[in-house]
C-alpha cells in the first residue's frame, strides 16, 4: 500500500527526456597520474501527470435536446414543477418557444392599469405572453401593456370584464397577430357602446388578418352595429361561437339578430367550418333551413340546442321510405305532390363533412332524425346527445357504423337499454374510441359496462356520474383490469361501489379467473389516471387510501361526503399521491387539524384545498395551511364555524387568489 502511495505521488523522469552526462570537474591527479573521470547515471525526467478531467453527472447535466425531448411527454403543471429543479431545467421549462406559446396567463379580478400590480410588474418582464386570459377585471384607461406585449399575442380571452369601447379597440390594435378573440359575458360594454353614426360601425383603420375563431358567446346585448364591427376587424374569419346569446331581449329583437347573423353566414359561406349556437334561442326549423340553401357552406363543427317538433307526417313517411333522398329545393318528390323536408333535416343531409356534432339538450331529435346522423355523417368523431330524451334504443341503434368515431355523450337519455348499448354502441372493437360519457343512466347495468371494458381499450376518459347500476364492485375490477389507458374517471354518487372494487381485497365473488386462479386489481393499476371523482360514494373507508391509490401522476381528487375518511386513509394518501394540486374534502365529519397538516407538508403541488363543512376543522388549520401551502390558490372553507376569520389570517400568502367562506 505504501508502494502505491509513493508510485502516485513521486514525479518520476520522464524517459523520453534524457539529462546528458557530466565529467567530474572536482577529480585531481593522484601520484602524477591523471584518474580517469567517472560519468555521472543519466535522470530521466518526465513532466507531472495532469489531473484527470472532472466527470459531470447528475440529471443538471442532461444534453438540452434530451432535456426538451423529456418535457414535450408531460404535461404543462408537470413541466413548470420541473423548472424548479434548477437554472438549467428552468431554462428548458421555460425559454423554449414552443412551451411558452401553450402557457396561458390569466388575470382574475385586478385592476388593468399600468399604477397598480400585477401589470405594474408585468410592464418590466423580459418574457412575452402569447395566450392570454382576462376574467372579470377593470380596465382604467389605455395601458401600455398591449404596445409593449400585444404583437406576441395570439389568443385573447376578456370575460366578463368592466371595459369600455374605446379601450377594447386600443388592445385589438395593438395585437396585430391576434388568431383567437373570446368576448364573453360583457353584457355592460354592449350596452353602453353606441355609435354616432350607423355607418360608422363599419369603418376600420385595421383589420386582423389572422384572426380565425371569434367567440361571443353569454352576451345578451350584441346587436347588428356591435356585430359589424367586430366582424370586419376579422375578414378570414372560419370559427363563429354565438352560444346562449340574446336571452334577455325582446323577441322581435333577438330575431333579427339571428336573421342578421344568416346573412353574414351567407356572406362567408366558403370560408366558415365551425358554428356554435348551443342554447340561443330563436335559431329554429327557418334558420336551418336558410343555412341548408347555402351552397358553398361545408362544416366541420356544428352546435346547436334544437327544440322544435318535426311533424309526425314527416316522421311515418322516414318509417316507411327512410331512402328517400331530397331534391335541390329540400322537398320528397312524393306522388304528384312534394313534401316539404323540415330544416333540420334538410341541413344534416346537406352537411355531409361533418366531424364534430354536439346536439346537448336538444328536445326535437328522435329517433329517426338519429337514422339521419348516422346514415348521412359517416365522418362524424364527435357525438354529444347529452339530454336528448326523446332517442331511444331504436335511435341509438346504428351508432355502431360511425367508423371513425372517438367521443360520444349518451347522458340522461334515460330510455336508452343495455340491449342497445350492446347492439348499436358495443357491438364491435374500437381502437380510436377515446371518450364516453353515460351519466344520470340507471336503466344501465354492470353488463353494459363490462362490455364497454373489452371493446374500448384505448379509452381515455370514462364518465359513469349517477349511474348506480352500472358501476359496482365487480365492473371497477374489469375497469382497473381492461382500460390501463384511462387519465380521467368520474364515479359521482356512484352508491354501491366500496372498498372491495377499488382495491380488490374481500370481493365475494372475484370475476378474473386466469389458469384456474381467481386474481384482483386495484385501483392504482391504472397507472395514467389524472382525475378521479368519487363524490358521494359513502361506502368508501380509509382501506381504499391505503391500499388503492398509490398514483402517480393524480393531479385531481374528489372526495366530498365520503363520511368515514379519516386521518389514517388522509395520512396515507398524502404519501403516496404527491402530485396532487386540487383536493376536495368537503362535508367529511371525520377531517380534523392534522388532515390538514399531513395534506399540505406532502403535497407541495397543491393549489386548491376543499373542505366545506368540515366540523373537526378549526383555526389551527389557518397557521399550518399558512406555513407549508407556498402554491395554494383557492381555499374553500364554507360552513366550517370553528374556523375563523380564514381572509385575514391567509392574507400574507402571496399566490393565494381566493378564499371562499359562503357557500
Amino acid at each position: 500500500m505504501m508502494d502505491f502511495f509513493i508510485a502516485k505521488n513521486h514525479n518520476t523522469p520522464d524517459p523520453a527526456v534524457a539529462v546528458p552526462a557530466k565529467l567530474d570537474s572536482s577529480a585531481k591527479p593522484v601520484n602524477g597520474k591523471r584518474v580517469k573521470k567517472h560519468k555521472v547515471p543519466t535522470i530521466m525526467v518526465t513532466p507531472p501527470t495532469p489531473p484527470p478531467e472532472p466527470v459531470f453527472s447528475g440529471f443538471n447535466y442532461l444534453p438540452m435536446e434530451l432535456l426538451l425531448k423529456i418535457m414535450k411527454q408531460i404535461s404543462v403543471d408537470d413541466r413548470l414543477a420541473c423548472g424548479q429543479t434548477c437554472h438549467r431545467w428552468m431554462e428548458a421549462a421555460h425559454n423554449y418557444l414552443p412551451f411558452g406559446r401553450r402557457i396561458i396567463y390569466k388575470f382574475t379580478n385586478i385592476n388593468f392599469c399600468d399604477y397598480e400590480p400585477p401589470i405594474k410588474t408585468f410592464l418590466e418582464a423580459f418574457r412575452i405572453f402569447p395566450r392570454i386570459a382576462i376574467k372579470s377585471c377593470t380596465f382604467y384607461g389605455n395601458s401600455q401593456f398591449w404596445p409593449t406585449f400585444g404583437e406576441f399575442v395570439v389568443e385573447l380571452t376578456i370575460k366578463n370584464c368592466l371595459i369600455r369601447d374605446t379601450e377594447l379597440l386600443f388592445v385589438l390594435e395593438n395585437v396585430p397577430n391576434l388568431r383567437q378573440l373570446k368576448i364573453e359575458q360583457c353584457d355592460e360594454l354592449f350596452r353602453t357602446w353606441h355609435f354616432t353614426k350607423r355607418l360608422t360601425c363599419c369603418e376600420s383603420h385595421f383589420v386582423l388578418p389572422d384572426l380565425a375563431d371569434v367567440s361571443l358567446a353569454n352576451n345578451d346585448f350584441l346587436d347588428e352595429l356591435h356585430f359589424n364591427k367586430l366582424m370586419t376587424l376579422a375578414p378570414n374569419i372560419a370559427h363563429l361561437d354565438i352560444s346562449n346569446c340574446f336571452k334577455m331581449v325582446a323577441a322581435h329583437r333577438r330575431v333579427a339578430m339571428v336573421e342578421h347573423i344568416m346573412r353574414f353566414i351567407n356572406m362567408h359561406q366558403f370560408q366558415l367550418q365551425t358554428l356554435n349556437f348551443s342554447g340561443t334561442l330563436a335559431i329554429d326549423d327557418i334558420c336551418l333551413s336558410t343555412l341548408s340553401m347555402i351552397d358553398g357552406l361545408s362544416l366541420e363543427t356544428f352546435s346547436m340546442t334544437f327544440c322544435d317538433k318535426i311533424p309526425s307526417a314527416i316522421i311515418d313517411l322516414l318509417r316507411r321510405q327512410p331512402d328517400l333522398n331530397i331534391t335541390h329545393d329540400l322537398e320528397w318528390k312524393v306522388g304528384r305532390h312534394p313534401i316539404k323536408a323540415p330544416g333540420f333535416i334538410s341541413f344534416l343531409v346537406r352537411q355531409t363533412n361533418l366531424v364534430h356534432l354536439d346536439l346537448t339538450s336538444s328536445l326535437g331529435i328522435t329517433d329517426e332524425v338519429m337514422e339521419l346522423i348516422t346514415t348521412c355523417l359517416p365522418k362524424l368523431k364527435t357525438l354529444k346527445l347529452r339530454r336528448c330524451i326523446l332517442v331511444t334504443d331504436e335511435g341509438i341503434m346504428n351508432i355502431v357504423n360511425l367508423q371513425e368515431l372517438e367521443v360520444l355523450d349518451l347522458s340522461n337519455c334515460y330510455r336508452i337499454s343495455d340491449h342497445a348499448m350492446y347492439r348499436g354502441v358495443i357491438g364491435r372493437k374500437v381502437k380510436n374510441f377515446k371518450e364516453l360519457y353515460l351519466c344520470e343512466l340507471p336503466t344501465l347495468s354492470d353488463y353494459s359496462l363490462i362490455q364497454v371494458t373489452l371493446n374500448f381499450e384505448m379509452i381515455q376518459i370514462l364518465d359513469l356520474s349517477n349511474s348506480p347500476n352500472a358501476a359496482t364492485d365487480a365492473t371497477m375490477q374489469y375497469v382497473n383490469y381492461y382500460l390501463v389507458s384511462l387519465k380521467q374517471l368520474y364515479l359521482h354518487c356512484c352508491t354501491k361501489l366500496t372498498d372491495s372494487g377499488l382495491t380488490g381485497i374481500d370481493l365475494p365473488v372475484k370475476p378474473m379467473i386466469t389458469w384456474d386462479k381467481e386474481e384482483t386489481f386495484p385501483l392504482d393499476r391504472l397507472f395514467k389516471l389524472r382525475v378521479l371523482n368519487l363524490i358521494g360514494c359513502y361506502r368508501i373507508t380509509d382501506l381504499s387510501l391505503q391500499e388503492a391509490f398509490k398514483l402517480a401522476e393524480l393531479k385531481e381528487l374528489h372526495l366530498a361526503r365520503c363520511y368515514q375518511i379519516s386521518e389514517a386513509g388522509i395520512g396515507v394518501l398524502a404519501e403516496t399521491a404527491k402530485a396532487l394540486e386540487f383536493v376536495d374534502l368537503s362535508e367529511c365529519p371525520n377531517i380534523n387539524d392534522n388532515c390538514i397538516e399531513m395534506l399540505t407538508r406532502s403535497l407541495k403541488r397543491l393549489r386548491t384545498l376543499k373542505v366545506n363543512k368540515c366540523p373537526l376543522l378549526t383555526s389551527a388549520c389557518l397557521e399550518i395551511i399558512g406555513h407549508n401551502c407556498s402554491y395554494l390558490k383557492f381555499f374553500h372553507v364554507s360552513g366550517c364555524d370553528r374556523v375563523k376569520n380564514p381572509k385575514k389570517r391567509l392574507a400574507h400568502l402571496p399566490s393565494l387568489k381566493a378564499v371562499y367562506v359562503e357557500w
